[in-house]
């Protein structure tokens, strides 16, 4: 970058083409001054180059003239002494910047395509970072969140391949098939989540939109969620039905439950508020937890990523669901710091509210069944 354009950068045209032609006065009446004891070519030539490339060919070719007018007259007036018009001299001068007009403009050109070159190249290689993060967050999932399950499967079958020689008890063998079980839906889900992400960048995915009781929805979702047995949970809800995809507003609120309590430690209690208002429904999840760094607030909602406060489980897909889902609704989704400590998601869901005339009761959990 030349020091004059990092000097005038951002500067208005005016403003640049008001020095310029002050810049050529002053050398005018100089050079009137001086007569032909000192060649003022050169000073000419300053201002021209400053606007050409600040401004551009046009308006380099416009100080061009009037520094060749400003010279002339110059010239004219001092050869009055002698007699001599210095015509040629006048030619020559035009010539030089029109010279220096093109051959300005040339290279600032070049310079333009370079840069926008190498920011074309920077973004790619910011892009193929990206997929390079992404390539090593997906082979972490194959690795250790399918690796995982698939274990668990694998040693209680062969457990039960040898439960007569072990002699294993009812209770026990129950216990394997809930293993395996157990096992079955956390590879289900995840393959199921990267599928629905995948679905959505798409634009395959579509709200299926039906009367449903957020709050209701909600305790089912809480008494049945895995992980929270040391997390006590508590619902609080208006009475009314909202006109949701209900599977979707399902998904939203296990991720936020799980989310909730794989991070923050056992006993933390969980808060889940449903408001309505007049263009659907405010869904709030929210903990006595640790909180979340302002840093990692919008990168938790970025697929396959993980903040610096994750456990290393999950692929990091789940928060971005919750977006995406929200999204889908024409609403949106965010997370903010809890008065009190901890973290609060707040997820905003349109649709067509109907208050219903019974109160839902105040719920905690584990206490609370199933629905």
């Amino acid at each position: 970058m030349l020091p004059m354009e990092g000097f005038f950068d951002g500067k208005p045209p005016w403003l640049v083409l008001s020095l310029a032609v002050f810049f050529v006065g002053v050398v005018g009446v100089f050079d009137f001054v001086t007569g032909d004891e000192v060649i003022l070519t050169f000073f000419y030539l300053m201002p021209v180059v400053l606007v050409t490339w600040n401004l551009g060919r046009a308006f380099g070719l416009v100080v061009v003239g009037m520094a060749t007018v400003a010279g002339q007259v110059a010239d004219i007036s001092t050869s009055a002494n002698n007699g001599l018009v210095p015509s040629w001299n006048a030619v020559a001068q035009l010539a030089l910047a029109l010279f220096v007009v093109w051959l300005l403009s040339a290279v600032k050109e070049a310079v333009g395509l370079q840069r926008e070159k190498f920011a074309s190249e920077r973004r790619v290689s910011t892009d193929l970072r990206e997929m390079n993060d992404v390539k090593d967050t997906l082979l972490h999932a194959v690795s250790h969140d399918l690796k995982g399950p698939l274990a668990g499967i694998i040693g209680a079958m062969q457990t039960i391949r040898r439960a007569e020689g072990l002699q294993l008890t009812d209770a026990e063998m129950g216990c394997l098939y809930e293993v395996i079980e157990s096992a079955g839906l956390r590879m289900n889900k995840l393959v199921t989540d990267m599928l629905d992400l995948e679905r959505i960048d798409r634009g395959q995915v579509h709200p299926e939109r039906t009367p449903t009781h957020v709050g209701r929805l909600a305790e089912r979702v809480a008494a049945e969620a895995t992980g929270l047995d040391e997390h006590p949970v508590d619902v609080a809800a208006d009475e009314v039905l909202v006109d949701v995809d209900r599977g979707k507003v399902e998904r939203i609120i296990e991720n936020l439950l799980i989310n909730a309590g794989r991070h923050t430690p056992m006993g933390t209690p969980i808060h889940i508020h449903v408001e309505a208002n007049q263009t659907g429904i405010v869904l709030v999840i929210e903990d006595e937890g640790p909180g979340i760094p302002d840093g990692l607030k919008e990168q938790l909602f970025e697929p396959f990523r993980q903040g610096a406060i994750s456990s290393g489980r999950g692929v990091g897909i789940g928060l971005s669901l919750v977006r995406r889902f929200a999204q889908l609704h024409g609403g949106a989704a965010h997370v903010e710091d809890r008065i009190g400590g901890g973290a609060r998601f707040v997820v905003s869901l349109p649709g067509d509210v109907q208050v219903l005339a019974e109160a839902v009761p105040h719920i905690r959990l584990p206490q609370l069944g199933a629905v």
